[in-house]
């Protein structure tokens, strides 16, 4: 595919099953992104769909050029779909985002807009006024905090699905499977800076959430103990002037 310039902004979206939503989807990116004057490509990392979420990514490209489809032969999980994101990202700045439309791609340029006027490489949303049952949103901070204990920090909702990051930046981040609940962290480990801002959230509409309660819990611990471990041992040396 071949684009006229370098595009100001590359929106990663992991895919998994979101044959529901990613028409809408793509259609809210790209009013949000050409009302705001951004150039733009979508690069959408379908993660071994079953529901023909892949296919369907395919024919929205055939009349969509700056959306680029990554197609994974198996379901590799959400960080292995990001770092492949990351790694094809052609713009000088990154963007997250989820497929279900629980957070707003209209967030997007409030949050840019932040980057730019702050200097930091890196903004992270918090959701406001989580549109989720009380269960999730429970256990969504408890195992929020657990990380912030163990990993020695006060990142208030690592798990919020919109972000946007300097390309360098977030492509010093060694990748590993559950990464993507540490991302901050991460980023603030390779010194870099990270502003957290409220962004809304909504009701799912369509299709179904991916992740248990449960199913994740033993792994995001060991994860966290894993960036505990990394944060110790992570050389630390600056060279005179």
């Amino acid at each position: 595919m071949c684009m006229e310039r370098q595009p100001d902004l590359s929106v990663v979206v992991p895919v998994f099953n979101e044959i529901d939503n990613i028409e809408v989807f793509l259609e809210r990116v790209r009013s949000t992104l050409d009302g705001a004057g951004i150039t733009w490509e979508l690069l959408a990392v379908d993660d071994g769909s079953t529901d023909g979420s892949g296919g369907r990514l395919d024919e929205l490209a055939t009349t969509e050029d700056r959306l680029r489809v990554l197609h994974f032969v198996e379901n590799c999980g959400q960080s292995s779909a990001l770092d492949a994101g990351f790694r094809y990202a052609r713009a000088p700045l990154v963007a997250l985002l989820d497929a279900d439309l629980q957070t707003y791609p209209e967030d997007l340029p409030k949050l840019l807009e932040i980057l730019e006027a702050e200097g930091v490489d890196a903004v992270v949303g918090i959701r406001a006024e989580r549109q989720d049952t009380g269960w999730k949103r429970f256990s969504s901070r408890f195992a929020n905090g657990v990380r912030n204990r163990l990993t020695r920090e006060n990142i208030e909702d690592t798990g919020c699905p919109i972000k946007v990051f300097k390309a360098e930046a977030i492509r010093s981040v060694r990748a590993f499977t559950g990464m993507h609940r540490f991302l901050p962290t991460l980023l603030r480990m390779e010194g870099f800076t990270v502003r957290q801002v409220p962004v809304r959230h909504a009701a799912r509409a369509a299709g179904s959430s991916k992740y248990g309660t449960w199913d994740r819990a033993l792994s995001g611990l060991r994860d966290a103990l894993g960036v505990r471990w990394l944060q110790d041992r992570h050389p630390r040396w600056r060279l005179h002037d």
